[in-house]
């Protein structure tokens, strides 16, 4: 056990306060956090994204216990990217979803892939997955591909394909399903108020395909599925995580949390008790992009050593990170001026125009 409480923080992902990391934040990695998430605040050109990636790596790698550091990021393009400069833009996954060619979606990720590999960015919280069912969902929005399972299934399947055939792990997004609700999970807490039946024939099918099409990981919501389970919400369900995803769907690889700080787990305790209940639902990397971890690898080493955490969840844990690592390594510092490839650029400048096009075509249909 003394090994295994040496390796816990390895199932920690944090996020850094600015362009460069804090000594507080050194002391963390040195201390083996196993990830670390970059937000717009961190990014301001891919020459300096690079430069404090590097710079991480170079904590972790020297001092660390773990290994090299997961570089995770949400670059989904549309509403949600951190990158906003020197990098191509690409359409919303609603745009590239109305268009409805699986191979354009599996070549423009493939670009965005090749792109966050040079910056040594090594997981992408991306794609979303959910279906947009609610009229008055916000928080997904434009950022779904579509409304049919079985298009967006083909959409997230080809995104998966294109982001990881670069070397980029993919992280699809919100199991069980965000998009039957107008409530966001930012803020409060949603409820999925749809049957199983209707869940299986719907919601999970995106999700399924994903995990066919060999998906990194998988990030489970901060919602509510009374259909699955009444009481917990997905992130905090042993039984949509152990039960339906791992069991029922045949999904081995990484699960990771959402952000434990949003306001849709306000009701079940600090970040310390939200990180440890979700750890032993069965989440293997516990996110927490916007408070400091200190106290949750201490409450992780207390439930370890207490055992109210048990030692095979540990385990488990640590084998599907060092899996992934393995699978998806940082390679080292890229040639960021090799971002932006001119026959990239002008790829992405006729998704634009297509899509303009298409929307002022009045026989157009949506996806």
């Amino acid at each position: 056990m003394g090994a295994l409480r040496g390796q816990i923080a390895q199932t920690v992902m944090m996020g850094i306060a600015g362009l460069t990391p804090t000594q507080e934040e050194r002391v963390l990695i040195e201390q083996g956090v196993g990830g670390v998430i970059l937000f717009e605040r961190n990014c301001l050109s891919p020459a300096q994204i690079a430069e404090l990636i590097d710079n991480l790596q170079e904590i972790a790698l020297s001092q660390g216990p773990g290994g090299p550091l997961i570089i995770a990021i949400d670059q989904e393009h549309g509403p949600v990217a951190r990158i906003k400069q020197g990098v191509i833009p690409f359409p919303s996954a609603w745009d590239l979803g109305q268009i409805g060619d699986p191979a354009l979606v599996r070549q423009a990720a493939g670009i965005c892939g090749k792109e966050l590999a040079l910056i040594g960015i090594t997981m992408n919280l991306a794609p979303v997955a959910d279906l947009l069912l609610h009229p008055e969902n916000r928080v997904i929005g434009r950022r779904s591909f579509g409304k049919d399972p079985h298009k967006v299934a083909a959409m997230v399947t080809a995104f998966i394909e294109g982001l990881q055939g670069e070397g980029v792990a993919a992280c699809v997004k919100h199991f069980p399903g965000h998009g039957a609700t107008g409530i966001d999970s930012h803020q409060e807490l949603p409820i999925i108020e749809r049957s199983r039946e209707e869940l299986e024939q719907a919601e999970l099918i995106p999700f399924q395909q994903a995990i066919q099409a060999e998906v990194a990981a998988v990030m489970p919501g901060h919602i509510l599925s009374p259909a699955f389970d009444a009481e917990r919400p997905a992130t905090l369900s042993p039984s949509i995580i152990q039960g339906l995803l791992r069991q029922a769907l045949g999904f081995d690889g990484v699960v990771i949390s959402d952000d434990l700080c949003m306001g849709a787990l306000a009701s079940w305790g600090s970040i310390e008790e939200r990180g440890c209940a979700a750890f032993k639902a069965g989440v293997d990397c516990l996110l927490v992009g916007q408070e400091k971890v200190h106290g949750l690898l201490t409450a992780l080493d207390k439930g370890l050593k207490s055992g109210a955490i048990p030692e095979e969840r540990i385990v488990e844990a640590l084998a599907r990170i060092r899996r992934l690592k393995e699978r998806y390594p940082y390679r080292g510092r890229g040639d960021v001026a090799r971002l932006r490839q001119e026959q990239d650029v002008a790829f992405a400048q006729e998704l634009f125009e297509r899509i303009k096009d298409e929307a002022s075509d009045p026989g157009h249909r949506a996806a």
